[in-house]
């Protein structure tokens, strides 16, 4: 069966992980993908090892073929330049104005291919008062207020235990090319820039949270295994030193698990009869789930 993004080619300037999370999935569908690297090296990614194994590169390196290029050198250059007119998409992800200053930017390269789509990945974008900066995922995570809402009331802020602004903006990043290259074959014909920020990215699965705040002058807090909208969610210890991960989010859900655990009263309890109770109420419902599974095995 044909693969649905055969016959499309990418050219993979990026280094690190959300450029490859971007190719990835493109190559996963079929597509082409040309990794470009630096001779001697590689990816920084294949240097991101566990007892020597590259883990990361064999995740997202995947269905890849790979050229060494040196785009130092002229004839390197030159050598990608020829490359361009036989693509469809090209993704870097360099400081912007690094491609620029190669002599690469997005009036060189639509004059050597019009319909020629551009994924440029930062930590910031490529315009506004952060776009000169170096981007990198932990500083997005810290700045979109992630690692403010992750973590212990009681303790300080926890940034996420993987590359998730990264993947957040490989993800977008993907789909962005999709759309733009849809509009090649279906609109005007011609290329287009995708902007892919990290910032941007990660900051739009806290949308609810900007929300929030406009409407109430509230932040919400940290609150460990617990969810801000929705109660019960936690992780509970049991008797056998294992742990259940729970979350009744919707009303059924709860009055289910009331009965599970042979206490429907609590269905018409004031404190818990609808959501927003049970999230004001979050640490008294907690105790008695806790007490609960507490006495059990997880099995």
């Amino acid at each position: 069966m044909k693969a649905p993004l055969e016959g499309i080619r990418v050219l993979d300037l990026s280094r690190l992980v959300a450029g490859n999370v971007l190719t990835a999935q493109l190559a996963d569908f079929g597509a082409d993908v040309i990794k470009i690297e630096r001779p001697g090296w590689g990816d920084d990614l294949r240097h991101w090892r566990d007892e020597g194994i590259e883990t990361w590169w064999k995740v997202y390196g995947r269905n890849k073929r790979s050229l060494s290029l040196n785009l130092k050198d002229a004839e390197s250059l030159a050598q990608l330049k020829a490359l361009i007119p036989l693509s469809d998409v090209l993704v870097e992800n360099f400081v912007p104005g690094k491609l620029e200053a190669m002599g690469l930017g997005v009036p060189v390269l639509h004059g050597l291919n019009p319909r020629l789509v551009i994924a440029r990945v930062s930590g910031w974008g490529q315009t506004g008062p952060y776009a000169h900066k170096p981007g990198f995922g932990t500083l997005v995570e810290a700045m979109s207020g992630f690692a403010h809402l992750n973590g212990f009331a009681d303790r300080e802020p926890v940034l996420p235990p993987l590359a998730m602004a990264d993947m957040y903006a490989g993800i977008y990043g993907a789909f962005g090319v999709l759309a733009a290259l849809r509009n090649v074959e279906h609109g005007d014909g011609k290329g287009q820039v995708v902007d892919v920020a990290l910032f941007e990215s990660l900051y739009s699965t806290l949308a609810s949270e900007a929300v929030k705040l406009e409407a109430t002058g509230a932040c919400s807090m940290r609150m460990g295994n617990q969810a801000v909208n929705t109660a019960p969610r936690n992780v509970y210890a049991c008797a056998d030193g294992r742990y259940l991960a729970l979350s009744a989010s919707v009303q059924s859900m709860f009055e289910r698990l009331a009965r599970t655990i042979g206490r429907p009263e609590l269905i018409e309890d004031e404190r818990f009869v609808t959501n927003e109770d049970r999230v004001i109420n979050c640490d008294t419902l907690n105790a008695i789930l806790s007490e609960y599974f507490g006495a059990r095995s997880l099995d």
